[in-house]
């Protein structure tokens, strides 16, 4: 691949800051669809996203069957308004069996799910019923009305039914509600590869010792395991020199393999942050500052035609800004119809009175122990701060140039679907 720089032509591109909401856009904009799928059993399809429409062949139930245990009786319709009625017992209809037809006035005895046999409809619970001592009749004392405790055939699915919707996550009772119409595998999208690597001279791996001036590489573990969290198949180079062709190389490396690149580190301004650089020569480069804290050096391009995304160095920006915008954006690719992130509204238990140019994503914990759930932030909201994260259960929108009181209702991102 040449490696002669292109300069992009993006009217998104500039040195001025971009909102997050036009970043947000322009990502979920920019993410294709993938267009690989394979054909999976239901015992492997949980978690992967459903690449087509399910529809029923068949109804469901495929006949009527009783609701309960009980007797199933041929009742006249004049039978329907006495009490104190007597019914001759003539058959026994387990469930998975069928029974013989009934004539009217006739009972049979009859278990949950079991059809209900041509003449019956009616069925009435066995703790309403007193059986004879030898067996051969039962006695209800209360009036009895017409298709109790049946239940009627395709009374939950009928057939040529749309059961399951494409661009589903497949869940547990999805896989269940499959197996009911008889589909044995499932149509899903392949899990996308997102290849991987880290910049900076100054990181160490955990389990080595640290010498002066270095730190250990906390977002290799971080954002490795976020992208298996959420379904992806992770191509990982680990840390690669701080350099420009060391960069450029590990690039072309994962362009030809992935349908994502990601990294973390190096897409700032400094004379040794080397991504964004190498991403140009590549290719182009579409975005990379957001009017956000944590988190404003976002990098958005292309290498090749492969998409690319670098989130900063600091720990906390990287974490927020892949749960922010590079997870919708993941989401869209891999073809999850439900790919924005859930948004709900809480109070907040502190105050701002000093309005701030950038919005900030603040970590946050909901006490539960008051009558209106109230937002309380960690005391330290600075980038470096991952305790803040791990103590936080959600992230709090801060929007820009605001001010407020306690208890104002702000946007709030749960922890557990920011990270899934």
């Amino acid at each position: 691949m040449s490696r002669q720089k292109v300069n992009s032509s993006s009217p998104m591109f500039s040195d001025s800051l971009m909102s997050a909401d036009d970043a947000l856009s322009f990502l979920i904009d920019a993410a294709i669809i993938t267009n690989k799928t394979e054909t999976v059993s239901l015992d492997d399809s949980l978690g992967r996203i459903l690449a087509s429409d399910i529809h029923s062949t068949i109804n469901v139930p495929g006949f009527d069957n009783s609701a309960m245990d009980g007797y199933t009786i041929a009742l006249d319709h004049n039978q329907t308004t006495q009490a104190n009625q007597s019914f001759e017992v003539v058959d026994r209809i387990a469930a998975g069996s069928t029974g013989n037809d009934l004539k009217k006035g006739c009972a049979a005895r009859i278990f949950t799910g079991a059809p209900i046999p041509k003449g019956a409809n009616t069925v009435v619970m066995q703790e309403e019923c007193k059986l004879s001592e030898d067996g051969s009749k039962i006695s209800v004392e209360r009036a009895l009305n017409l298709n109790e405790n049946i239940r009627p055939l395709g009374n939950d699915i009928l057939e040529s039914d749309v059961i399951l919707c494409s661009g589903i996550q497949i869940k547990p009772q999805d896989i269940s509600l499959a197996a009911s119409v008889g589909v044995g595998e499932l149509k899903v999208f392949k899990k996308i590869k997102v290849g991987v690597f880290f910049t900076g001279d100054e990181l160490v791996e955990p389990g080595n010792p640290l010498s002066p001036g270095k730190i250990y590489n906390s977002n290799r573990y971080a954002l490795v395991v976020l992208l298996k969290q959420v379904g992806c198949d992770v191509i990982n180079l680990g840390n690669i020199e701080d350099k420009l062709d060391a960069t450029c190389d590990a690039l072309e490396t994962l362009e030809s393999q992935c349908d994502l690149i990601m990294t973390t580190g190096g897409v700032s301004v400094g004379e040794e942050d080397h991504v964004k650089p190498a991403v140009e020569k590549l290719g182009e480069l579409n975005l990379w500052k957001i009017r956000m804290k944590p988190g404003k050096p976002l990098a958005y391009g292309k290498v090749n035609k492969t998409p690319f995304i670098g989130l900063p160095g600091n720990p906390v920006s990287s974490f927020v800004t892949f749960c922010i915008f590079s997870l919708p954006f993941i989401k869209k690719m891999q073809g999850n119809s439900n790919y924005e992130s859930k948004i709900s509204k809480v109070k907040t238990n502190f105050e701002c009175k000093r309005a701030k140019p950038r919005r900030e994503y603040a970590r946050v914990r909901i006490d539960q122990s008051t009558e209106v759930p109230l937002a309380n932030l960690f005391s330290k909201q600075g980038s470096d701060v991952m305790s803040s994260v791990v103590w936080a259960d959600g992230i709090i929108e801060i929007p820009e140039n605001t001010t407020f009181e306690a208890g104002t209702v702000l946007n709030y991102y749960p922890m557990s679907e920011l990270t899934r």
